[in-house]
């Protein structure tokens, strides 16, 4: 009887939803795997070291990037890493990311420039560097954020936050392009978590949680600070990136649960289309690491607060979770996850642009002037937290 009313009220709620995909956003996370990362060769030599070595894999991903952007809704694309080469067929604008961003990021110059000469003409570019273990010195790489031009989101600034011993997370600050008056805010924070290298798992997973943590407070100051210049209008919250943990893990779970009530784009879609499943769900293999392990770890929360600085109606209630809030409709005026995906390239072996995979989430964030009336019973708000497999460890690995 439950499902049935859900189904029923989920309906109501995103009545008239094709004609608010034109509100969507879409958003990329992508880990780009910095040559100063990269081992070529069992004598400890970097990527980085050789330019010949660098290059090519350089010039492939920035070219990846500037035309996967044009054909990535039906994945009408073939890669070709040994020449970083890409052919879309079908180019649909409508299509294009808005927001990408990108950890580990070289701040080389010529590293740089490639990616301007690339990519400059589509992005705005933005990045934040981050510290090394020596005082008052800097690391090779940071994170990186680019924001279309000629997209839906215009560019407000960043700043970074330290979330550990050499992490940062990068703080964003995007507002909406509005002509009739001043559009909503988008915060993002691009974050790449810690390495799990410790032995113990339970160790790995609480530095996690406490980066997520930092992230967390640090993300809702920000938002804070700039209600009061915009306190009318709905704000949306990114949390993405490499989290170096799977959706099981506790940084994962903080995130999703009160009062911070993010929602992860890769279970929601997954509800949506298995109703049943339950939990928290991984979007499959993003990362081959230097264990040679396959694991889930890159991943797209978000959630929406309204101009009261409150959450809205189904992140509000007292249960931990709502059912359809757990399937990504994220309020009653048809703001909803419409889809997320990875692009499955190549991530092992000699010929790779990354040995992560980018991961894409399209949000419908229609605007509307009053909000709809429509609200689901209180006895449909279920808990949707349990894992899928209680005994998955936080790193996920993924057969």
């Amino acid at each position: 009887m439950r499902t049935a009313i859900l189904s029923i009220c989920i309906l109501t709620i995103s009545t008239g939803i094709h004609r608010q995909t034109a509100c969507a956003l879409t958003i990329t996370t992508f880990n780009i795997l910095a040559p100063v990362h990269r081992s070529m060769d069992r004598m400890n030599h970097r990527e980085s070291e050789r330019e010949d070595w660098w290059r090519p894999r350089a010039e492939g991903v920035a070219q990846y990037i500037a035309n996967k952007l044009e054909c990535y809704a039906n994945n009408d694309y073939h890669s070709r890493p040994t020449s970083g080469h890409l052919s879309c067929s079908h180019r649909d604008p409508k299509s294009q990311s808005d927001v990408i961003m990108l950890q580990e990021w070289w701040f080389d110059e010529s590293f740089t420039n490639i990616f301007d000469d690339a990519t400059g003409h589509l992005f705005h570019r933005i990045a934040e560097r981050r510290p090394s273990s020596q005082r008052g010195q800097m690391r090779d790489d940071g994170l990186c954020c680019l924001v279309k031009k000629d997209g839906k989101l215009d560019l407000i600034r960043s700043e970074k936050v330290l979330t550990g011993p050499q992490r940062i997370s990068q703080l964003v600050h995007c507002r909406e392009k509005d002509l009739h008056g001043i559009g909503r805010d988008v915060f993002f924070a691009n974050s790449h978590l810690s390495f799990p290298g410790h032995a113990d798992p339970l160790v790995n997973n609480e530095r996690h949680a406490n980066e997520a943590r930092i992230i967390l407070e640090a993300l809702s100051r920000e938002a804070a600070a700039s209600h009061e210049s915009n306190n009318d209008s709905d704000t949306l919250q990114v949390i993405c990136g490499d989290f170096n943990s799977n959706s099981c893990g506790l940084a994962a779970s903080l995130l999703e649960s009160p009062p911070y009530n993010f929602v992860n784009c890769a279970s929601a879609t997954a509800q949506q289309m298995l109703s049943n499943i339950g939990g928290p769900v991984n979007i499959g293999v993003t990362h081959c690491n230097h264990l040679g392990q396959k694991v889930s770890v890159d991943h797209i929360f978000l959630r929406l607060n309204d101009g009261r600085r409150n959450a809205v109606p189904f992140q509000s209630l007292k249960m931990d979770r709502c059912a359809a809030l757990a399937m990504g409709y994220l309020d009653t005026k048809g703001s909803r996850i419409l889809n997320v995906q990875s692009d499955h390239i190549i991530i092992e072996g000699r010929q790779v642009l990354s040995d992560h995979r980018p991961v894409t989430a399209t949000i419908a964030w229609p605007r509307m002037n009053t909000m709809s009336n429509e609200t689901l019973e209180s006895d449909l708000y279920i808990n949707a937290t349990l894992p899928l497999d209680p005994l998955e460890p936080a790193w996920g690995i993924v057969q």
